[in-house]
């Protein structure tokens, strides 16, 4: 019997690739439904990442502002000296010191020819010796301060040869009117040099004393009350003062500041709210600042998140006098950071709160707010916030999903 072959037709090629087709479709189709349901689920592990935070910080001193007026201020010491309490800080003349001192020594200079002139008349014209010896004293007095004004004068020289001045005066008055026969032609006039030299004590040239221990700057930007206080720290306070550093003299009154804790300062600075650029309140990070030799140690004392900006608060036990004069400086916070670690696509903020998906009991993936203890730019070093809460290697985390979104695995 002849056998007959079996002839492959067009319609089974055609049929043989529709089935390899939607083979094809069917592998795509399951892995990409595989992907979607795993593939934004992840495991926690543990890894060590580099990371550094680069902002401007605003310096937060323990310091007292204080505001003297003078038409002519001598300072006594340098920029950053160390006062103790009743140092001298400068020596201030009052807007009226010129002309009241100048009204002194004229009205002195009348009473002394009146004065001469009587005495010749009772004693035949003689003058006692006490008050010739006055005379050289006040003439010897006379051309230091001549001779100090005309140069770079010594502020507390001049205003104590000022003061023996006015006293060498007085005492010379008085020696020639108990030498008078009648003293009370001279009443008047003594009463209205009295009166005059009062007025110029109460107002004359006065030494500024320290009334704290610390160092001494003559500089200021205003804000020493505004960040008496660290836990009165704001994200719009900080923005503000860093849009406005500059630190100056003021030219109309004499400022200074005396910082009073010299081994401690803190730094304050905002980061993004929506960025893994954080740090871990309650640890200690090396940072340095730029134009600043050197590096420093720092502790983050507290976190304050807001939608406009997370504001750190450091404090830095080292010497403050490297940054006495400087309002806002630049800083780079670096640290090896170890625990476990999420891709920063795993985490959303809210409110500048960052929160991770984190697999319940129950199987399904629950919000857990977090602290980043540091990132790379790519991954984040995660723990929770909340204390009954515990994050640990292996616990399944997912990219976040809408509220209303449910996504079990």
């Amino acid at each position: 019997m002849e056998q007959r072959g079996f002839r492959a037709t067009k319609r089974f090629y055609l049929l043989l690739i529709a089935s390899g087709v939607l083979l094809v479709a069917f592998v795509v189709g399951a892995v990409w439904l595989m992907r979607k349901v795993t593939g934004n689920v992840r495991k926690l592990e543990q890894m060590t990442l580099y990371t550094e935070v680069e902002s401007e910080a605003v310096v937060v001193r323990s310091e007292r502002l204080f505001t003297e007026s003078a038409s002519e201020t001598h300072i006594l010491l340098e920029e950053g000296a160390f006062v103790s309490e009743g140092d001298p800080i400068a020596v201030l003349f009052p807007y009226s010191y010129e002309s009241q001192i100048s009204a002194i020594c004229t009205r002195e200079a009348a009473l002394y020819t009146l004065l001469q002139s009587l005495l010749r008349t009772d004693s035949g014209g003689t003058l006692p010796d006490d008050v010739l010896r006055y005379n050289e004293q006040i003439a010897a007095v006379s051309r230091q301060m001549r001779a100090a004004a005309n140069g770079e004068r010594d502020p507390v020289e001049y205003a104590k040869l000022e003061s023996q001045l006015i006293r060498l005066q007085e005492e010379r008055r008085n020696t020639m009117i108990q030498s008078l026969k009648n003293p009370d032609q001279v009443t008047d006039t003594v009463k209205e040099i009295d009166a005059l030299k009062q007025n110029f004590e109460t107002g004359s040239a006065r030494t500024v004393l320290s009334e704290y221990n610390g160092y001494i700057s003559f500089y200021s930007d205003m804000n020493e009350e505004n960040l008496r206080d660290v836990s009165q720290l704001t994200v719009p306070l900080i923005k503000r003062i860093l849009n406005a550093p500059s630190i100056s003299m003021d030219n109309e009154n004499f400022s200074y500041r005396i910082v009073t804790d010299r081994s401690k300062f803190y730094l304050a600075f905002v980061t993004s709210a929506k960025s893994a650029n954080r740090l871990m309140p309650g640890l200690s990070y090396s940072f340095t600042v730029k134009g600043v030799k050197g590096a420093y140690q720092g502790r983050i004392l507290t976190e304050r998140d807001t939608e406009s900006g997370i504001l750190y608060v450091m404090q830095v036990d080292a010497d403050v006098r490297p940054l006495l004069t400087a309002r806002v400086v630049e800083i780079s916070v670096q640290n090896n950071a170890t625990g476990l670690y999420v891709p920063n696509d795993y985490i959303q903020y809210i409110d500048g709160i960052p929160y991770i998906y984190a697999k319940s009991t129950d199987g399904t993936y629950q919000k857990v707010a977090v602290y980043i203890a540091g990132s790379d730019g790519d991954d984040a070093i995660v723990s929770a916030r909340d204390s009954h809460i515990t994050l640990f290697a292996g616990l399944k985390v997912r990219m976040p999903i809408e509220e209303k979104e449910e996504n079990k695995s």
